[in-house]
């Protein structure tokens, strides 16, 4: 549209000049007028083919120098077109065809004129050249400059796209490791009790008529154990209802370890408990890990080993901690999730922890029968 009102403008201006034209030139008339609206029109394709619109223009210009028509604002259309070429390719690119297309309106602007116009022209050839070399280069460097810019802002825009991705992907990733570590928490905290609570049920219902205390502290120990996984999953609930800043990691510790042991003893499981080392806090990440750990070993060993004693040794060092379970039960049976493969989610859960830690976890069978848990987990 902006070239087609060139276009226009230029040829009204030069139907206004070619009325009294400089003596041996001709005036203006509908052919002049077809080749300056050419020479203008074509720039509507400069974004498409800069180089053919500075080729058509250039060649208009030249058939209407040839012609000997009167100058004027007619050139305004090459500059335009010299100007397109340096913003699509650059002036490093576009000095070439901008120094061929000047010469081309330079030598048929003067050198082909017939006298007396031509030596009038030719006398000032050098003024000539050095003003359309001068238009050529001014045109060169704003297209550079206007490319520039162009450059940088579409630079700015992909950036900030790039950054609305990346946030967008890296809540994506926040929320489902918190989906997966909310699964894994209220796995192992809701498999321990229920773990607990099958074991006590039935020693309550298979002592109930020959030794009714024993069924009755059943009972108080299964109380005892809901109690306990009604309070924590209440608090996982809690969690995830707050409309402030949950916890990134869960509150469960190593400190929570005798009340562990107990409840596993009230299901019936004999437990040892061996620390070694020098006990210091632990970041909060490897402390829930360990006790997650603990927590789900103790959980199979109740369902899967049958009568069984485990031990849980939880050993210090200087790098790191090392947390061990192992039991003398019927060690690993297929299918039950005990097994080094793809058996269970408990399983699956203390890899997931471990690896997230950047530490190593064996399960497998024990050195004298039975299972054995270890994990090494990194401070």
């Amino acid at each position: 549209m902006l070239a087609t009102v060139i276009a226009v403008a230029l040829v009204v201006v030069m139907a206004v000049i070619g009325s009294d034209p400089e003596p041996g030139l001709r005036s203006f008339d509908v052919l002049a007028g077809v080749l300056v609206a050419v020479a203008g029109g074509v720039l509507a394709l400069h974004r498409r083919a800069p180089l053919v619109v500075l080729a058509v223009t250039t060649a208009a210009l030249a058939t209407y120098n040839l012609l000997e028509y009167t100058g004027g604002p007619v050139y305004l259309t090459w500059i335009g077109a010299v100007f397109a070429v340096s913003v699509a390719r650059g002036p490093a690119k576009a000095w070439v065809p901008a120094a061929v297309s000047t010469a081309v309106i330079l030598v048929t602007g003067f050198l082909w004129r017939d006298q007396p116009v031509g030596q009038k022209l030719a006398d000032s050839a050098g003024v000539v050249a050095a003003l359309f070399a001068s238009w050529a280069v001014g045109a060169l460097l704003l297209g550079g400059s206007v490319r520039g810019r162009r450059a940088e802002r579409a630079a700015m825009e992909e950036r900030a796209r790039h950054l609305a991705e990346t946030r967008e992907e890296e809540a994506r990733r926040r929320v489902a490791e918190e989906r997966l570590r909310i699964a894994r928490d209220l796995h192992d905290s809701v498999a321990h009790s229920l773990a607990s609570f099958s074991v006590q049920a039935g020693v309550g219902a298979h002592v109930l008529d020959d030794r009714p205390e024993d069924a009755r502290a059943a009972l108080l120990a299964i109380k005892r154990a809901s109690g306990e996984a009604l309070a924590e999953l209440r608090a996982t609930l809690g969690m995830l209802r707050s409309s402030e800043a949950a916890p990134r990691e869960p509150t469960a510790g190593i400190d929570r370890l005798p009340s562990l042991v107990e409840s596993s003893r009230a299901a019936g499981l004999p437990v040892d408990v061996v620390i070694e080392g020098e006990v210091r806090p632990l970041p909060p990440p490897v402390d829930a890990a360990a006790f997650r750990i603990v927590q789900e070993s103790l959980t199979n060993v109740i369902r899967h080993a049958g009568a069984a004693r485990a031990t849980v040794a939880v050993r210090h060092g200087d790098g790191g901690v090392e947390i061990e379970v192992t039991d003398d039960g019927r060690g690993a049976v297929a299918g039950n999730g005990r097994g080094n493969g793809n058996g269970g989610h408990g399983l699956a859960g203390m890899r997931e922890r471990v690896a997230h830690l950047g530490g190593e976890l064996f399960a497998g069978a024990g050195r004298s029968g039975g299972f054995r848990v270890r994990a090494r987990l990194p401070l």
